[in-house]
């Protein structure tokens, strides 16, 4: 028996990078996949394939999941392909840089809805979905650096930390039904723009002294969707990262 077995699991930004991770580790622990995309609608496809040659069911929803008439949109598919959800995760995400001067209303806003207000909308919207299931959960994705933060990115750790605050505020107000937690990933995978020099110096700010995968953070959500006692906590998932 795999800790997910039968489960109904959609996994936010699961086209690319951590995402992409994370559903194909569902799909290999048992569950059935909403794999979800905006733009990247080739790559979906590629993990739809990728999660049904592992036997289990999927679907593919695409929408901006800071749009509340989108996410309603992609709800409606969920519902009438599985007629309930046991698991979200809010994975999707974006890490715009810039100089605290420099940021417009646009840069905020973007930064704030892709990650804060996409994860507030999908919770929200597919609460009935999660009512349905006798063993739901809901999983945000944080920032192993949300007590320190780096310079360059004021509207990101805004988003991050008010999603750090819907995590605990949803595990009070949601359960004992729903459990709610969040993984906080570390250096896992880099920024397409990362050289060797970026890779080494973040490598070794880490306790560990290297990167790790997006197969680590995979394992943790697992983790937390299969948990019957665990609730309104974060998992730092960041070869201690945090604490280096």
């Amino acid at each position: 028996m795999f800790p997910l077995t039968d489960r109904i699991v959609w996994v936010t930004g699961s086209a690319k990078r951590v995402g992409r991770s994370i559903a194909l580790e569902c799909a290999r622990s048992g569950a059935d996949v909403v794999v979800h995309c905006n733009a990247s609608r080739k790559e979906g496809e590629e993990v739809l394939r990728s999660v049904r040659d592992t036997g289990r069911r999927g679907l593919l929803v695409q929408g901006n999941h800071s749009i509340r008439g989108d996410v309603e949109r992609m709800v409606g598919e969920i519902r009438a392909e599985f007629d309930r959800l046991d698991g979200l995760v809010n994975c999707a995400a974006a890490f715009p840089r810039k100089d605290f001067a420099d940021v417009t209303d646009e840069d905020f806003d973007h930064a704030i809805g892709s990650n804060l207000r996409g994860p507030f909308l999908c919770s929200q919207l597919a609460l009935p979905l999660l009512r349905r299931s006798d063993r739901a959960h809901i999983v945000n994705v944080t920032d192993c650096m949300l007590p320190r933060a780096y310079p360059r990115h004021s509207a990101y750790w805004c988003a991050k930390g008010g999603l750090d605050a819907l995590t605990r505020a949803l595990a009070r107000e949601l359960g004992p039904a729903i459990r709610v937690n969040a993984v906080a990933p570390g250096p896992v995978l880099p920024p397409e723009d990362y050289d060797d020099a970026a890779m080494r110096d973040r490598a070794e700010k880490t306790v560990l002294g290297k990167w790790g995968a997006p197969e680590d953070v995979a394992r943790a959500v697992i983790y937390l969707l299969s948990s019957d006692y665990v609730t309104g906590t974060t998992m730092v998932v960041d070869g201690g990262r945090s604490i280096g």
